[in-house]
């Protein structure tokens, strides 16, 4: 697939099982990460891919994240044990600030979501299914904590990869003029 081909028809997919990219593929996913436009070339990222059995510890981490809110519905943490076995392999994307007088962490946590970006579209490539979350658990301490995170750092986004299962969704080709300008 072309690049282009892949920038146009890249979708994501809520249903990815196994197989996951080989050690292979994971390798070019993850090059392709550290490819991505850094100010500065701060490098403000890190990655954690969980896989195997470490994705029920990383549900169990979400679930212990839930209860100390005070969350003890059964069926919230349920689909929060749940939650990273949504697909075989998960890239999560941590932003790591990196001090400097004049980059923003701001700019940094942009680095971080541009490096993940070409990482899904890298796995997109490749044929690998994908699928980028975020949600509350990209701030908790907790979470960050056990992914080896420093109290600063933040997730930017879960990247869950597999093979696709089910009928992909059929994406509309939105008009240019609903979001371009010129100035």
């Amino acid at each position: 697939m072309s690049a282009i081909d892949t920038l146009l028809h890249r979708n994501s997919h809520a249903r990815l099982v196994d197989p996951g990219p080989n050690a292979g593929e994971l390798n070019t996913i993850l090059q392709a990460a550290l490819r991505a436009p850094d100010h500065g070339r701060l490098r403000p990222w890190r990655f954690v891919v969980v896989t195997g059995d470490r994705r029920s510890a990383l549900g169990d981490v979400f679930v212990k994240s839930l209860r100390l809110k005070g969350v003890d519905d059964p069926a919230k943490l349920e689909k929060a044990a749940n939650a990273p076995l949504r697909a075989p392999v998960i890239i999560v994307g941590l932003l790591h600030t990196v001090a400097h007088p004049k980059i923003a962490r701001e700019e940094q946590a942009h680095a971080v979501a541009a490096a993940l970006s070409a990482a899904q579209l890298a796995a997109e490539s490749l044929g690998i299914g994908s699928m980028w979350r975020t949600g509350a658990y990209a701030t908790d301490p907790l979470v960050i904590e056990s992914l080896g995170g420093a109290a600063d750092d933040q997730v930017i986004g879960f990247l869950y990869l597999g093979t696709r299962e089910g009928p992909q969704k059929v994406l509309t080709v939105e008009p240019l003029d609903t979001f371009v300008s010129y100035f």
